[in-house]
């Protein structure tokens, strides 16, 4: 599983960035610090899929 850690002013930054994630999302949640001028989010995405066979 890969972890993100976003930062962002306004709510539909965050919205837009889950659209261009996609399925590839497992799930989010938002920061408890609540603190400074960026809010925080922490978004969790599914393991990638390799491309390739290894040998």
């Amino acid at each position: 599983m890969m972890k993100l850690r976003v930062s962002y002013e306004r709510p539909e930054e965050l919205r837009r960035l889950l659209d261009r994630l996609g399925p590839e999302v497992k799930s989010w949640r938002h920061s408890q610090n609540r603190e400074g001028r960026f809010l925080k989010a922490y978004i969790f995405l599914n393991e990638p899929r390799a491309n390739h066979e290894r040998r």
